[in-house]
């Protein structure tokens, strides 16, 4: 029974692994969040005009009559598809042929962060900064480091299995899969967690902000 506990914990080999595709996860990640800042400049002065208008319109609004409602099934809403990005890295990588799938998931996770943020910025300077602040930062303080654990362990996965099949070096696979599981498990619950703060905390914090800045 010690020896299946063990089993679980990575060893120094397996860290060894998980590094190169950790910096790799989060480089991927990164660029996703430059490319979505960036295209904010490229983007048309119509559609800016228009998205603009929506974003004022929904921060002025909000804690308003048509708001409150719509927090909760919005908020379900996002928990589903993070909760459909972790669940698709792991089946990409299970599958290892689709694995790399795991990193355009991640780019445009990133894009859509970046974007935002870029967008918010680029039209409200500084208020962009504290609207950004308080309306993306608070449940991506658990929503990022989730989905970067889960499509993590799901690249190492794909990799120590591929590894496995096309070299002479056996690799333990089972311990490798149950680590799998449990992290994107772990990523899971954070992935709730995070979706509770976008409910009942990240509110409070873009209300106030919009009282005084808006």
């Amino acid at each position: 029974m010690l020896d299946d506990s063990r089993s679980l914990v990575p060893s120094g080999d397996s860290l060894r692994r998980h590094l190169p595709v950790l910096v790799l996860v989060m480089l991927i990640f990164l660029m996703g969040v430059i490319f979505g800042s960036l295209s904010v400049k490229v983007l048309p002065e119509s559609q800016k005009a228009e998205l603009a208008e929506d974003l004022m319109v929904f921060f002025r609004g909000f804690g308003g009559p048509g708001q409150t409602g719509g927090a909760a099934p919005s908020s379900r809403q996002a928990l589903y598809n993070n909760l459909k990005t972790v669940l698709l890295a792991l089946v990409l990588g299970l599958s290892v042929i689709g694995s790399p799938g795991i990193l355009v998931l991640l780019f445009l996770r990133g894009f859509i962060i970046g974007f935002t943020v870029g967008f918010l910025v680029d039209e409200m300077a500084a208020r962009g900064i504290v609207l950004a602040a308080v309306s993306v930062l608070p449940q991506n303080i658990f929503i990022i480091p989730a989905i970067l654990a889960g499509c993590e362990v799901s690249l190492a996965f794909a990799v120590a299995l591929a590894q496995d099949r096309l070299s002479h070096r056996r690799v333990p696979i089972y311990p490798q899969f149950l680590f799998t599981v449990i992290v994107s498990a772990g990523a899971a619950l954070l992935l709730i967690l995070g979706s509770a703060v976008e409910t009942y905390v990240a509110p409070v914090f873009i209300r106030l902000a919009s009282k005084y800045l808006l």
